[in-house]
């Protein structure tokens, strides 16, 4: 039998000890026969004594190579042996058996303890294969963890250790850790409590290399509430570099039936900033807005956003029903967030490795006046700001923050957490691109500044009245009942991508609006409202210019881009308020003021009269009558402009409180004031009487009209870049009263003569277009032609004589006749008729304090000739 009991602790590997070969050879000695004896006082000492780590694999790890079966001779010399050795075997073995039961207890009780939980500790490994939340409780919440656990001897350095470790486990080959609680702490924290671990009793295979399959369910429940807030805010703010985390358990374990008392086990581990889980980035998959229908909720407004995010989770969860406060930051970075709605979600799970879909709902009962109001020393509200960085595609950051549980079925403890928490949720805007779809300006007016205003004053700036119609594409989730009742604008203007300089509208506009759908079906607001002078500061000059001379000198249609970032005020069920700085762009078509041809302004001059005088100056007063073929209408206060001749400055034009509108101006009055030797020197004087000559002859005569620095004193600057241009017009008749258009339909000076052949004499019909003043004629040199080359006679005439306003005659001037030329002879041949004469005469002239002189060529004079 003891025999028997001790053969499962033999090896066929392990060496006899010095004892052993001592009583082998005694018992060789004696027995001439190599007999192997029934028992061997070493089969019990081997296993204890064996040092390498291959044999204890195989003997207390695994299954081991069996030591053969005795031979029947080995049993016939045991059964002969029996008599003689009995009596020394039993007390050997009870001497042998009471020194392992005190060397068992001595190593179990004093040494394996530290030993076995020592290697316990770096042996095991645990691999979870599924760990997640199956509800929530009161306290905390239920978890199910799965996974699979084993002892692995090579993880432990310590070869002492390691070895004692494996046989203690090989012997015991099965414990159970009782009910237990585990509870984590962060040290770092004043040792503030985590939360605590209810864990099962779980019985497992502790030998080396098993791997055991668990499963079993825990109850968490979180420890200092305050405290953690403190831990995730200090995460959220970026200030949680590393977390150290220590858990304590006290768990009870027995072997068996082999009770081994309650261990308390210590462990902790650190986790570094790349081990705490990223906020997750949150994808927007639907954003709706429209008016809330229930119930109680009046003027509210609904938002539906469903959301999706890669939530990096180790372990299934089940989040319960939860409510939230959307908040948006404030005027500066330290003033508490702006609450704008509260919002719910229903029960949803995550699952690790896939994208995690929420559905939100949420209700905006009222904007509050910190969200609405000019911020401090700036000239938008915090509403402008989120609206603004949404609308222009940005990165927007709205805040988060737990509210009350909006079931029964929200833990409190979850509520408490999360209502101190608040979280940064960034999410990208929606560039609203082409958000004005159509731009449109119609009854367009131009304003010209005070001439006595100070320059670069607002009072100095041309101003733009219009009615302005701006259709506005809305999003599609934009299902709301608004209105904008008022508007307010500035914009940059643009030509060929060059700025011409911008529009202020500073003062609220009203506005009226419609809601209808576009072309594609989508939503659209048209907003038509009057702006009325607005001031267009004009920066850049030679963009001016271009603009002009496409319009007025090309006869070209001008495109202005206009970007404006536009004020509105919007009227929804939430109230009003407004959202500044929207952006706006469009393209405003502008039309050749006169068509592109000059003659369709047809200027006629209804009248003139005769201002002050000077011996080389004077004024003409005149009434005009002006045809605006364009949509535009214009105020022009004061306008001086420059008449040139044959690019020789000789006159100015100045217009006061001119006000222009489409279609027929009549009595318009302008100002000519004649002035060639001041503006032009000498050959100023040629020019213009170069000017006068071909005008009081009948011919048409053109003038170039231009602006110069003065041409709009509070805009010098303007007037100076527009010298470049210059706008070449027809000087229109001069009515002549009681005879307007002449004898054959022309205005002419001369309008007739009559010959006295008899005394030799001449007398004219002259016609004066000044109503108001007469004109003294102070010399006359002339040349009659027949056929334009037979001269007929001259008259050298120095006796001044008056030609009053209209149609008058002269007196009988004294002609010396060629009486030997082809002209006498068709004169004799006329008398009693007509003749039909050339003339050219130089003319002195006095108008009051102004003379001059001027060359008069008359063609097709007729000529009465009489004896």
């Amino acid at each position: 039998m003891a025999e028997e009991a001790s053969r499962p602790l033999l090896n066929e590997n392990s060496r006899p000890s010095s004892h052993q070969t001592s009583l082998t050879d005694k018992r060789q000695s004696s027995d001439s026969s190599p007999v192997q004896p029934p028992f061997e006082l070493s089969s019990e000492s081997t296993p204890l004594l064996l040092s390498r780590e291959d044999d204890l694999s195989t003997t207390y790890g695994g299954v081991g190579p069996r030591r053969p079966s005795s031979t029947p001779q080995d049993f016939q010399s045991t059964n002969d042996s029996k008599k003689r050795r009995g009596r020394v075997r039993w007390p050997v073995f009870c001497i042998l058996l009471s020194l392992i039961v005190v060397t068992t207890i001595l190593i179990f009780a004093f040494v394996a303890p530290a030993v076995v939980k020592e290697y316990a500790i770096d042996a095991t490994v645990f691999k979870p294969t599924n760990v997640s939340v199956e509800s929530s409780t009161e306290d905390g919440i239920q978890a199910r963890i799965q996974g699979d656990l084993v002892l692995d001897a090579g993880r432990v350095k310590k070869a002492p250790v390691r070895n004692l470790g494996r046989f203690v486990t090989w012997i015991g080959r099965e414990a159970e850790a009782g009910q237990s609680e585990v509870r984590v702490y962060l040290p770092e924290y004043g040792n503030l409590l985590v939360g605590t671990a209810s864990l099962p009793s779980v019985k497992v295979n502790i030998q080396n290399g098993h791997v055991n399959h668990v499963d079993f369910m825990a109850e968490l429940a979180a420890g200092d509430i305050a405290g953690i807030r403190a831990v995730a805010t200090d995460w959220l703010e970026g200030r949680l570099n590393r977390l150290l985390l220590q858990g304590k358990a006290k768990v009870p374990l027995k072997s068996g039936v082999l009770s081994l008392g309650e261990q308390m086990i210590t462990d902790s581990i650190t986790l570094n900033e790349d081990d705490f889980p990223a906020l997750p980035k949150v994808n927007v998959s639907k954003f709706n807005v429209h008016d809330a229908n229930s119930p109680g909720q009046d003027g509210a407004m609904a938002v539906d956003v469903s959301v999706s995010a890669l939530v990096d989770s180790p372990f299934t969860l089940r989040i319960p029903p939860l409510g939230f406060e959307v908040l948006v930051p404030n005027c500066s970075p330290g003033d508490p967030y702006i609450s704008v709605a509260d919002v719910t979600t229903k029960e949803f799970p995550i699952v690790p490795g896939q994208p995690t879909s929420v559905h939100v709902a949420g209700i905006i009962q009222g904007l509050s006046d910190e969200l609405t109001q000019i911020c401090p020393g700036k000239k938008k509200s915090p509403l402008d700001f989120l609206v603004k960085s949404y609308i222009k595609g940005l990165q927007t950051t709205v805040y988060v923050r737990g509210a009350d549980a909006p079931s029964l079925g929200t833990p409190g403890w979850v509520v408490d957490i999360l209502k101190t928490v608040t979280v940064p949720l960034a999410f990208t805007g929606h560039a609203l691109d082409n958000l004005v779809k159509n731009f449109t300006m119609s009854n367009i007016h131009f304003d010209l500044p005070n001439p006595l205003a100070d320059p670069d004053s607002p009072e100095s700036q041309p101003r733009v009245s219009a009615l302005m119609k701006v259709l506005i594409g809305l999003p599609r989730q934009l299902r709301l009942q608004l209105d904008v009742p008022q508007v307010r604008a500035n914009a940059d203007v643009y030509y060929h991508g060059n700025k011409l300089g911008f529009l202020s509208l500073q003062e609220w506009q009203p506005a009226n609006s419609t809601l209808l759908k576009d072309v594609d079906g989508a939503p659209a607001l048209l907003v038509d409202f009057a702006m009325k002078h607005v001031p267009l500061q004009v920066t850049n000059e030679d963009v001016m210019t271009d603009i002009l001379q496409a319009l007025l000198f090309q006869g070209n249609q001008v495109k202005l881009t206009i970007a404006a970032n536009v004020d509105a005020e919007v009227s929804t069920g939430l109230g009003n308020f407004a959202i500044r700085d929207i952006p706006a762009e469009g393209v405003v078509s502008v039309k050749p003021p006169y068509g592109g041809s000059v003659d369709q302004l047809t200027p006629r001059v209804e009248s003139i009269e005769l201002g002050p005088t000077a011996e080389s100056s004077l004024v003409m007063k005149a009434k005009v009558n002006v045809t605006n073929p364009s949509p535009y209408s214009a105020a022009v206060p004061f306008v001086d402009l420059i008449l040139v001749y044959n690019e020789t400055k000789v006159a100015h034009l100045i217009a006061h409180d001119l006000k222009i509108i489409p279609g027929v101006n009549s009595g318009i009055h302008a100002d000519l004031q004649w002035d060639p030797l001041e503006l032009s020197g000498p050959a100023g004087v040629i020019a213009g009487q170069e000017m006068l000559s071909r005008y009081i002859s009948g011919y048409n005569t053109s003038v170039t009209i231009r602006s110069y620095k003065g041409t709009i004193p509070a805009l010098p600057k303007l007037g100076k870049a527009l010298s470049k241009l210059g706008l070449e017009v027809q000087i229109p008749r001069i009515p002549v009263p009681g005879n307007p258009d002449g004898e054959d339909g022309k205005s002419r000076f001369i309008q007739g003569a009559t010959l006295h052949l008899w005394s030799s004499t001449a007398e004219f019909t002259l016609s004066s277009p000044l109503s108001n003043t007469t004109i003294e004629i102070t010399s006359v040199e002339a040349n009659a032609f027949y056929q334009k080359h037979e001269e007929v006679g001259k008259i050298n005439y120095y006796i001044p004589f008056s030609v009053p306003p209209g149609l008058s005659r002269s007196p009988r001037l004294p002609v010396e006749m060629n009486l030997n030329g082809i002209g006498y002879d068709a004169l004799k041949k006329a008398l009693g008729g007509s003749l039909k004469l050339d003339a050219v005469a130089k003319i002195g002239v006095q108008i009051r304090r102004y003379s001059t002189t001027f060359l008069y060529h008359g063609q097709g004079i007729t000529a009465r000739v009489k004896f």
